[in-house]
């Protein structure tokens, strides 16, 4: 197999600047057969002539040094002029000189299998070239940091040196070494345990800075749902109009506030109906409530104070404001004028509901699913290794804590099975 791979690392199109990026042994030999002239020193970038089948492009160069570079391997990046036919050139030479098209996310594969980075620094990059808002890129930017990592190495230690005690002490009895008491074993694997709730309870704030908060929008028909939506939104979304039933089906749409996303669900006013279509809007309605994060029940009488049958959070909103002759008032109420647009105190409540103002000084947020499962079942293992310590040998006891220490390892890679670290580069664009 060719180990020197070469991909477009800029988006696709026109623009100021294309990078072409070459990783592996022969790429800096590669390179200097058509840029002249090519660097003297690493880590610089050159002026130069990059010569192509069809023209010679005025360019520049810059190598990095094995093992000092992203892969870890001789790497060299064109900058030349953005667009397709440019680029496109750049990549056939590299490939007419013997690199070969790498695959996607296969640059930082290789980082990862020369050292450079583990599992979590990996999905950290990804989840900063997804993020949408500020919140979300912070928490993709901790992840490339590393701090996840570091976290879980921490623990793998702390379960090395239970293991290693439970060990020594059952293959060495004749040394005399000081056996570790169940006492001893349960309060190290408690203090474990409690590091791992808290990495856990971040995953409700890691939720709503990666995914933003689901909000679904529900009351009776022409309460003003699809003008509160366009009012939150700042704009003409939703069809509105003094027509029962005007809404069909559930519309989405999001706008950032305070860095954070708001997902919002315009839903068909829910009444008994016999129009089969409109029925079938009633119950994607409800079903948007009951997977929302929270509902916001929608009202146009201020003598209202029914609630939308539901286990998730709600706040009551008192619409259409300026044709009360009493204002209402009671408490998870909010009155507004979608009509004026006066909708903003729901936005700051949202951001209050969900502590959301707490990410930004969190140092670190549990954003990804899978991270997330392992913790989980790290946890339920330690769990049952506290258990066993009460009525098991210390072999027994060091077993348990063994598979807690590989499922952490999950995390960061360290113990990861092949098709999940493909699985996980394969999300990769070409070029990263």
């Amino acid at each position: 197999m060719n180990n020197t791979i070469v991909a477009l690392s800029t988006a696709r199109g026109r623009a100021a600047i294309a990078v072409v990026r070459m990783s592996g042994d022969n790429a800096i030999d590669i390179a200097k057969q058509f840029f002249h002239p090519f660097p003297t020193t690493p880590n610089t970038l050159k002026v130069g002539t990059l010569h192509t089948e069809h023209f010679d492009e005025h360019a520049m160069c810059v190598y990095f040094a094995a093992p000092h570079s992203y892969t870890g391997e001789n790497t060299v990046e064109f900058h030349c002029h953005g667009g397709t036919a440019v680029s496109q050139a750049v990549i056939e030479q590299c490939l007419n000189h013997g690199a070969v098209m790498a695959q996607n996310g296969e640059f930082s594969k290789r980082a990862f299998i020369n050292g450079k980075q583990n599992l979590t620094n990996a999905e950290g990059i990804i989840e900063m070239i997804e993020a949408e808002t500020a919140s979300a890129a912070k928490a993709g930017a901790n992840l490339l940091e590393n701090k996840l990592g570091k976290r879980v190495i921490e623990l793998q230690d702390k379960l090395l040196d239970i293991i290693s005690s439970c060990e020594a002490a059952l293959d060495y009895p004749e040394e005399e070494l000081e056996l570790p008491t169940t006492k001893t074993v349960q309060e190290q694997l408690t203090q474990v345990r409690a590091t791992l709730d808290a990495l856990i309870a971040t995953s409700t704030l890691g939720k709503v800075a990666k995914y933003g908060i689901d909000v679904a929008i529900v009351g009776k028909p022409n309460v003003g749902k699809s003008s509160l939506l366009n009012a939150l939104l700042g704009t003409d979304r939703a069809i509105v109009s003094d027509i029962q039933g005007t809404t069909r089906d559930t519309l989405s749409e999001s706008v950032n506030y305070r860095d954070i996303k708001f997902n919002f669900i315009d839903t068909a006013g829910l009444r008994e109906t016999h129009d089969q279509i409109e029925a079938e809007g009633v119950k994607r309605a409800k079903k948007a409530a009951d997977s929302a994060d929270v509902v916001l029940h929608v009202t146009d009488d201020p003598t209202d104070k029914s609630v939308y049958p539901t286990i998730r959070p709600q706040i009551r909103i008192y619409n259409k404001s300026d044709l009360f002759k009493n204002k209402p008032c009671c408490v998870d109420s909010i009155v507004v004028s979608a009509k004026s647009g006066e909708v903003e105190e729901i936005k700051a409540s949202l951001y209050e509901m969900f502590s959301a103002g707490e990410i930004e000084n969190s140092d670190l947020l549990i954003t990804n699913e899978r991270h997330l499962s392992y913790l989980k079942k790290t946890r339920q293992q330690i769990e049952e290794a506290i258990a066993d310590s009460n009525v098991a040998t210390l072999d027994i006891v060091a077993s348990s804590v063994r598979a807690a220490w590989e499922t952490l390892g999950e995390i960061t890679g360290t113990n990861a099975q092949e098709d999940i670290i493909n699985r996980i580069y394969s999300r990769f664009c070409l070029g990263k």
